[in-house]
């Protein structure tokens, strides 16, 4: 197995189309922070993209079925807790060489393609300034996860974008760019105990996604799990719908979340 340096990935982004189920791993492939791996460097059969700064870290993996001992040096050398999606044609080669201690498929949803931006404003929610970093960090310092792939509030607001909903000066609820490629950009929602219920969440996702669209003409997706209903009728109530390939990737874990990570959603 070999590492590839940001320079070297172009054959890797050439094997991953431009969909929603690829978003961020397309993402991570334009990051200096993310590790790639592969068997071969020009013809790759298996490779890994992964994220190493979250606990878990996270893998995203992709290969042919075929490729046993490829795959049985690369799980041998991943000992530490770690998270996984990978395709259901996967799933065998992993739990035979891997301890998975739980098993989710992931819902993958995304705007069709004549979708368009609700046009009603919302005057309560509004997209946050990079000034506003400290902000959004203090009022989620729990669901930092929101900002997981930028390293941090200041970096996610500098190159991607956050919506954020306002009751009596308090920031009560946002919605992130998780990721985003050339035509889709991944969200995330989070609402803060006291202000849940109020559809918030939804407001604050449609505005992040107009602004997306107008701007750079990303269309919204969504990453969840079956059992999240609330994020599932949130994207359905955003106009998105699954995707073709939803549910034919797992997301995989050999460390036992707890408390507010038991239902993670990957």
């Amino acid at each position: 197995m070999r590492r590839l340096p940001p320079q070297k990935r172009d054959t890797v982004r050439s094997m991953l189309a431009d969909t929603p189920e690829n978003c961020s791993a397309l993402f991570l492939l334009d990051s200096p922070s993310s590790v790639v791996v592969v068997d071969h460097e020009h013809t790759p059969k298996f490779f890994s993209i992964s994220y190493p700064h979250t606990f878990p870290p996270l893998y995203f993996l992709y290969g042919e079925t075929d490729q046993l001992i490829i795959s049985k040096r690369f799980f041998k050398l991943l000992k530490e807790p770690a998270d996984l999606v990978v395709p259901h044609s996967l799933f065998p080669v992993v739990n035979r060489y891997w301890p998975v201690r739980f098993a989710l498929p992931v819902l993958f949803m995304a705007a069709p393609q004549d979708w368009r931006p609700a046009s009603a404003p919302n005057f309560r929610v509004r997209l946050l300034h990079p000034e506003e970093a400290g902000l959004l960090e203090k009022a989620f310092a729990a669901e930092d996860w929101l900002w997981d792939f930028f390293g941090s509030p200041a970096r996610l607001l500098t190159k991607g974008q956050a919506a954020a909903a306002f009751i009596d000066g308090e920031l009560a609820s946002v919605a992130t760019t998780l990721a985003y490629t050339r035509r889709y950009c991944e969200l995330g929602v989070a609402t803060r105990p006291a202000y849940q219920g109020r559809g918030l969440a939804l407001e604050c996702a449609r505005l992040l996604s107009r602004a997306q669209f107008e701007e750079f003409d990303r269309l919204p997706c969504w990453r969840t799990h079956t059992g999240n209903i609330g994020s599932w009728k949130t994207a359905l109530r955003l106009g998105l719908v699954e995707t073709p390939l939803s549910e034919q990737f797992v997301f995989l874990s050999n460390y036992e979340h707890v408390g507010a990570l038991a239902g993670v959603a990957p």
